[in-house]
């Protein structure tokens, strides 16, 4: 249980030596700016906060300040997670987070981590310009892409879990690429013209089923392995209706600006976010400042929300991979929580002032985890 008391966090901080950090500590009032990663197993209630960094001379160091770009698994390792930073480089854990191990130092922003399924040793990572790839566990690293437009980036990442040799990258140009020989060489397939803020394989189903999350532009699918590309935002939205307690639907209302909705704001500055419905074959959740819209195969349905549309940011967006009805999102002031799809919501506290950057559960669905990020004004 995470039932430490509040008024020994500064304590432990302090005086548990780094390589016997098992203690999971509560965040407290006074230390509600924190950044780095946070965990809960009591559905956000209560949060942990993990931070403590392995060094050799067993100095005690945190990345408690960092902002949190990413969280990522790996598929074959339920304890291993990897984060990606706001210039801090990337930190990896195989227990949980009770100890951190940084690496990519030099390589700027982390923007995207994929682990390879079935070889945990392998990990590529997208940083400033650059794919970057590792095959011994992190210990050595060799870039594999370099994005040579200037102010180009190399934005999303992920891996064909059927065929692992094929990779997939998105960059802030719009590009996405295809790796067909683990990243040795790269092609262009398709051009978006907008940044390509995150890539989605349906895995868990089919493997060519791939979503192009982008900034400006919305949501885009391909059912042949990025081939060919379908403009979701021109689908017909629907607004739920009289949803019973235990999610089903009484009635679906379509919206007489069907595809409109998504468009009422743009600039590539807004926040989106998405996340894969995996109790469905091909489902998706995505959010932005208009609201929250579950994209079910020829449609979207518009959820009902307690934060006000065009009011209030959804920065995350995270999806129980065993329950498509429970799901979060994160806003820059709480978290929403709904166990039956939007007819009722939880609101939770954050454990910091920043916002929730990154939501995502662990592999086992024990812990939800929580990025922070500090967003400029």
């Amino acid at each position: 249980m995470l039932k430490n008391k509040l008024t020994k966090l500064s304590v432990l901080i302090l005086i548990l030596p780094i390589f016997l950090s098992g203690c999971i500590s509560i965040t407290s009032k006074n230390e509600i700016s924190l950044g780095g990663f946070f965990l809960s197993n009591t559905q956000g209630d209560e949060w942990g906060h993990r931070t403590n960094v392995y060094v050799s001379n067993n100095e005690p160091r945190t990345f408690a300040g960092a902002n949190i770009t990413k969280i990522a698994f790996d598929p074959q390792d339920k304890a291993a997670i990897y984060l990606g930073t706001q210039n801090s480089g990337l930190f990896y854990s195989y227990n949980y987070g009770i100890g951190w191990v940084n690496a990519l130092t030099y390589a700027g922003t982390i923007n995207d981590i994929v682990v390879h399924p079935r070889n945990k040793c392998i990990v590529y990572v997208a940083a400033h310009n650059k794919i970057w790839k590792t095959e011994d566990c992190s210990r050595t690293w060799s870039d594999i892409y370099f994005e040579a437009r200037p102010e180009q980036y190399v934005t999303s990442l992920n891996i064909n879990h059927a065929n692992p040799d094929i990779v997939y990258a998105g960059t802030s140009s719009g590009s996405f690429l295809r790796s067909l020989d683990k990243g040795n060489s790269w092609d262009v397939l398709w051009r978006f013209s907008n940044n390509v803020k995150e890539i989605i394989v349906q895995n868990h189903s089919d493997s060519n089923i791939i979503y192009a999350i982008t900034q400006g532009k919305g949501v885009f699918r391909s059912s042949d392995g990025g081939e060919d590309w379908e403009d979701l935002m021109k689908l017909p939205v629907y607004k739920l209706e009289n949803v019973t307690e235990d999610g089903r639907i009484f009635t679906a209302i379509k919206q007489d600006d069907e595809g409109l909705p998504f468009f009422k704001i743009s600039g590539v500055k807004i926040s989106v976010a998405a996340d894969s419905d995996r109790s469905q074959p091909d489902a998706l959740i995505y959010g932005n400042r208009i609201g929250m819209f579950r994209f079910m195969g020829n449609h979207w349905e518009q959820f009902n929300l307690l934060t006000p549309n065009k009011k209030e940011t959804i920065y995350s967006v995270v999806v129980n991979p065993l329950d498509g009805d429970d799901i979060y999102y994160g806003t820059s002031k709480a978290l929403y929580h709904t166990v039956d799809r939007g007819a009722n919501w939880i609101i939770k506290e954050l454990p910091t002032n920043r916002v929730a950057g990154e939501l995502a559960f662990s592999p086992d669905n024990q812990f939800l985890y929580l990025g922070a990020y500090k967003i400029s004004k």
